[in-house]
């Protein structure tokens, strides 16, 4: 008998939209493997998607709030508008989609990214960067061939801080936002894109 939890069962309904029972079966089918499963529930409801994810428009989402209050009974003084993408209204309204929406918010609620994705980082800023950290490296007298490694390692650092699909998911920083996004993208069988986001604190 495959080994798979009510709450794996619980996880592939909300990806997916299917009935409890469908999903049951499609985890058996499958021995417990998520993404077999997904796609299982995908044919066995007519929802495959055909084609590469990549080359999908993910047309349809979500507009998510989401407000942080400093402790029980105050004010919220942090909140975050999301805009979350998908390929259908049908996986937009189930709650594995809601949950995607309110981790990622609450996160840059937490963290504050500066932008969505590496391409959307100012070049002047970019460039300003690249100059301190080759600097930096030159007048500690480090050899050409070390200072390209240092910058380099110094923009994946600045990228980490303030690009959102660059940085360690606040709830479990083993895998960054990209990762728990893909993730879903896996289970769901949609192309999944953070769209934007605003993010508004006060007296900030």
């Amino acid at each position: 008998m495959p080994e798979f939890t009510a709450a794996d069962v619980k996880r592939l309904r909300d990806a997916t939209g299917a009935g409890m029972m469908d999903c049951k079966r499609a985890l058996t089918d499958a021995d417990g493997d998520m993404d077999k499963a997904a796609e299982l529930v995908r044919e066995r409801t007519g929802a495959k998607m055909e084609g590469r994810v990549g080359d999908r428009t993910a047309g349809e989402g979500r507009v998510h709030a989401y407000l942080h209050a400093p402790s029980p009974g105050l004010p919220p003084k942090v909140g975050v508008l999301l805009e979350l993408n998908c390929e259908t209204d049908f996986v937009a309204k189930g709650d594995g989609f809601k949950q995607l929406a309110n981790d990622i918010a609450l996160h840059i609620a937490a963290l504050r990214p500066a932008v969505v994705r590496e391409d959307e980082v100012d070049d002047e800023l970019l460039a300003r960067e690249r100059q301190f950290a080759e600097r930096e490296a030159r007048e500690s007298g480090k050899p050409d061939h070390i200072v390209e490694r240092i910058v380099e390692g110094k923009l994946k650092a600045f990228y980490k801080e303030k690009v959102l699909l660059n940085q360690p998911f606040v709830k479990d920083d083993s895998r960054t936002v990209g990762e728990l996004v893909a993730e879903f993208q896996r289970t769901s069988g949609e192309k999944i894109e953070i769209g934007r986001f605003a993010r508004f604190a006060v007296g900030r």
